[in-house]
Protein backbone atom coordinates (compact mmCIF):
# COMPACT_ATOMS: atom_id res chain seq x y z
CA UNK A 1 0.00 0.00 0.00
CA UNK A 2 1.52 3.15 -1.20
CA UNK A 3 0.84 6.38 1.22
CA UNK A 4 1.53 9.67 -0.10
CA UNK A 5 2.23 11.73 2.93
CA UNK A 6 2.11 16.08 1.80
CA UNK A 7 3.91 18.38 3.92
CA UNK A 8 4.31 22.11 4.24
CA UNK A 9 7.53 22.82 2.45
CA UNK A 10 7.87 23.64 -1.52
CA UNK A 11 5.98 21.28 -3.78
CA UNK A 12 5.57 21.95 -7.23
CA UNK A 13 3.40 20.09 -9.43
CA UNK A 14 5.70 17.91 -11.49
CA UNK A 15 4.11 15.46 -13.95
CA UNK A 16 5.65 12.96 -11.54
CA UNK A 17 4.16 14.12 -8.72
CA UNK A 18 0.94 14.73 -10.46
CA UNK A 19 1.36 10.57 -11.20
CA UNK A 20 2.39 9.66 -7.68
CA UNK A 21 -0.73 11.74 -5.97
CA UNK A 22 -3.37 10.11 -9.00
CA UNK A 23 -2.12 6.85 -8.10
CA UNK A 24 -1.50 7.13 -4.16
CA UNK A 25 -3.29 4.59 -1.85
CA UNK A 26 -3.32 6.95 0.86
CA UNK A 27 -3.12 10.52 0.96
CA UNK A 28 -2.33 12.43 4.35
CA UNK A 29 -1.91 16.00 4.78
CA UNK A 30 0.63 16.80 7.14
CA UNK A 31 -0.61 20.04 8.95
CA UNK A 32 -0.13 22.70 6.11
CA UNK A 33 0.62 20.53 3.33
CA UNK A 34 -3.47 20.01 3.50
CA UNK A 35 -3.35 23.81 1.86
CA UNK A 36 -1.43 22.03 -1.51
CA UNK A 37 -3.66 19.55 -1.67
CA UNK A 38 -6.26 22.39 -1.54
CA UNK A 39 -4.79 23.86 -4.50
CA UNK A 40 -4.83 20.82 -6.67
CA UNK A 41 -7.77 19.82 -5.90
CA UNK A 42 -7.64 17.12 -3.67
CA UNK A 43 -9.01 15.98 -0.21
CA UNK A 44 -6.58 13.91 1.52
CA UNK A 45 -7.35 10.64 3.35
CA UNK A 46 -6.74 11.84 6.49
CA UNK A 47 -5.14 14.92 8.09
CA UNK A 48 -2.13 15.00 10.56
CA UNK A 49 -0.26 17.78 12.81
CA UNK A 50 -0.55 20.52 15.57
CA UNK A 51 -2.21 22.38 13.01
CA UNK A 52 -0.36 25.56 13.46
CA UNK A 53 0.25 26.05 9.59
CA UNK A 54 -3.70 25.46 8.23
CA UNK A 55 -5.86 27.85 7.53
CA UNK A 56 -8.76 27.33 9.93
CA UNK A 57 -11.26 27.44 7.20
CA UNK A 58 -9.85 24.57 5.81
CA UNK A 59 -9.47 22.32 8.84
CA UNK A 60 -13.43 23.65 9.06
CA UNK A 61 -14.01 21.61 5.32
CA UNK A 62 -12.11 18.72 6.49
CA UNK A 63 -14.16 18.74 9.96
CA UNK A 64 -17.70 18.91 7.24
CA UNK A 65 -15.97 16.58 4.58
CA UNK A 66 -15.09 13.80 7.33
CA UNK A 67 -11.80 13.55 6.68
CA UNK A 68 -10.18 11.95 9.46
CA UNK A 69 -8.44 14.36 11.78
CA UNK A 70 -5.30 13.07 13.92
CA UNK A 71 -4.35 16.05 16.33
CA UNK A 72 -1.50 17.15 18.38
CA UNK A 73 -0.59 19.88 21.21
CA UNK A 74 2.42 22.27 19.76
CA UNK A 75 4.14 20.58 22.52
CA UNK A 76 5.11 17.30 21.36
CA UNK A 77 8.69 15.58 21.07
CA UNK A 78 7.82 14.67 17.13
CA UNK A 79 7.82 16.60 14.27
CA UNK A 80 4.31 16.36 12.18
CA UNK A 81 5.97 14.57 9.23
CA UNK A 82 7.23 12.19 11.90
CA UNK A 83 3.70 11.22 13.85
CA UNK A 84 2.36 10.83 9.92
CA UNK A 85 4.82 8.42 9.27
CA UNK A 86 3.68 6.54 12.68
CA UNK A 87 0.45 6.57 11.00
CA UNK A 88 1.82 4.96 7.84
CA UNK A 89 3.47 2.46 9.92
CA UNK A 90 0.78 1.17 11.78
CA UNK A 91 -1.36 1.45 8.34
CA UNK A 92 0.32 -1.38 7.34
CA UNK A 93 2.14 0.67 4.30
CA UNK A 94 4.66 -1.03 1.85
CA UNK A 95 5.81 2.36 0.25
CA UNK A 96 5.97 5.72 1.55
CA UNK A 97 6.47 8.94 -0.76
CA UNK A 98 7.10 12.17 1.06
CA UNK A 99 6.43 15.23 -0.69
CA UNK A 100 6.89 18.85 0.62
CA UNK A 101 9.60 17.64 2.82
CA UNK A 102 12.77 19.98 0.77
CA UNK A 103 12.34 23.74 1.10
CA UNK A 104 12.10 26.63 3.53
CA UNK A 105 13.87 25.92 7.17
CA UNK A 106 16.85 23.85 6.45
CA UNK A 107 16.71 22.27 9.91
CA UNK A 108 13.40 21.07 9.00
CA UNK A 109 14.48 19.88 5.67
CA UNK A 110 17.38 17.95 6.63
CA UNK A 111 15.13 16.61 9.98
CA UNK A 112 12.96 15.26 6.81
CA UNK A 113 16.04 13.53 5.35
CA UNK A 114 17.06 11.57 8.41
CA UNK A 115 13.54 10.37 9.10
CA UNK A 116 14.43 8.22 6.13
CA UNK A 117 16.35 6.31 8.64
CA UNK A 118 12.95 5.65 10.79
CA UNK A 119 11.34 4.43 7.87
CA UNK A 120 14.51 2.28 6.93
CA UNK A 121 13.95 0.77 10.54
CA UNK A 122 10.51 0.01 9.66
CA UNK A 123 11.36 -1.98 6.22
CA UNK A 124 9.37 0.68 4.44
CA UNK A 125 10.85 1.76 1.18
CA UNK A 126 10.52 5.34 1.13
CA UNK A 127 11.52 8.62 -0.62
CA UNK A 128 11.71 12.17 -0.44
CA UNK A 129 10.50 13.84 -3.54
CA UNK A 130 10.08 17.64 -5.41
CA UNK A 131 9.79 19.03 -8.98
CA UNK A 132 13.62 18.22 -9.09
CA UNK A 133 14.62 15.50 -7.04
CA UNK A 134 14.30 12.43 -5.45
CA UNK A 135 16.49 11.25 -2.53
CA UNK A 136 16.62 8.00 -0.98
CA UNK A 137 18.85 6.31 1.96
CA UNK A 138 20.68 3.25 0.78
CA UNK A 139 22.23 0.63 2.95
CA UNK A 140 22.72 -2.47 0.77
CA UNK A 141 21.36 -1.91 -2.79
CA UNK A 142 19.59 0.79 -4.89
CA UNK A 143 18.27 0.58 -8.83
CA UNK A 144 17.21 3.52 -9.79
CA UNK A 145 15.17 4.36 -13.38
CA UNK A 146 16.40 7.71 -15.05
CA UNK A 147 16.94 9.54 -18.21
CA UNK A 148 20.86 9.50 -19.59
CA UNK A 149 22.12 12.50 -18.31
CA UNK A 150 20.15 12.73 -15.07
CA UNK A 151 23.00 13.42 -11.97
CA UNK A 152 22.95 11.15 -9.29
CA UNK A 153 24.62 12.66 -5.68
CA UNK A 154 26.14 10.57 -2.89
CA UNK A 155 26.87 11.34 0.78
CA UNK A 156 27.48 9.26 3.28
CA UNK A 157 25.73 9.65 7.13
CA UNK A 158 27.92 6.93 8.86
CA UNK A 159 31.73 8.06 9.38
CA UNK A 160 32.20 5.70 6.38
CA UNK A 161 30.57 3.82 3.50
CA UNK A 162 32.47 1.13 2.31
CA UNK A 163 32.19 -1.27 -0.81
CA UNK A 164 30.44 1.10 -2.92
CA UNK A 165 29.69 -0.23 -6.39
CA UNK A 166 27.88 2.35 -9.09
CA UNK A 167 26.96 1.04 -12.56
CA UNK A 168 24.90 2.93 -15.06
CA UNK A 169 27.11 5.91 -14.73
CA UNK A 170 29.80 8.59 -16.09
CA UNK A 171 32.17 7.53 -12.97
CA UNK A 172 31.91 3.81 -11.83
CA UNK A 173 33.19 3.14 -8.45
CA UNK A 174 34.41 -0.40 -7.70
CA UNK A 175 34.40 -1.58 -4.31
CA UNK A 176 35.06 2.39 -3.16
CA UNK A 177 34.91 3.58 0.45
CA UNK A 178 33.28 7.15 0.88
CA UNK A 179 33.62 9.16 4.49
CA UNK A 180 31.43 11.23 5.69
CA UNK A 181 32.34 15.00 5.41
CA UNK A 182 33.78 14.46 2.16
CA UNK A 183 32.22 14.95 -1.32
CA UNK A 184 33.49 12.68 -3.69
CA UNK A 185 30.56 11.18 -4.26
CA UNK A 186 28.78 14.25 -5.77
CA UNK A 187 27.61 14.99 -9.31
CA UNK A 188 27.92 11.50 -11.25
CA UNK A 189 25.44 11.85 -14.75
CA UNK A 190 23.37 9.04 -15.88
CA UNK A 191 24.64 6.77 -18.71
CA UNK A 192 21.45 4.60 -19.17
CA UNK A 193 18.22 4.32 -18.17
CA UNK A 194 19.20 2.48 -15.30
CA UNK A 195 21.68 3.17 -12.33
CA UNK A 196 22.48 0.91 -9.59
CA UNK A 197 23.98 1.77 -6.26
CA UNK A 198 25.76 -1.06 -3.75
CA UNK A 199 27.10 -0.86 -0.79
CA UNK A 200 28.15 -3.41 2.00
CA UNK A 201 28.92 -1.42 5.00
CA UNK A 202 27.42 1.98 5.97
CA UNK A 203 24.62 4.24 4.97
CA UNK A 204 24.58 6.72 1.68
CA UNK A 205 21.76 9.48 1.13
CA UNK A 206 21.10 9.02 -2.84
CA UNK A 207 20.33 12.07 -4.25
CA UNK A 208 18.83 11.85 -7.79
CA UNK A 209 18.24 15.06 -10.23
CA UNK A 210 15.95 15.10 -12.50
CA UNK A 211 16.79 16.50 -16.11
CA UNK A 212 13.03 16.56 -17.22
Amino acid sequence: MHWVLLANGHCQLAPRIQNLLSTADRLVAVDGGGSHLLAMGLTPHLAVGDMDSIPSELLELYRRQGVPLHLHPPQKDATDLELALHLAFAGQATRITLLGATGGRLDHTLGNLFLLSLCQAHSVPTCIMDAAQSVYLADSFLELQGTVGDTLSLMPVTPQAAGVTLSGLEYPLQNATLHFGTTWGMSNVFTSSTATVRLETGRLLVFHLHRD
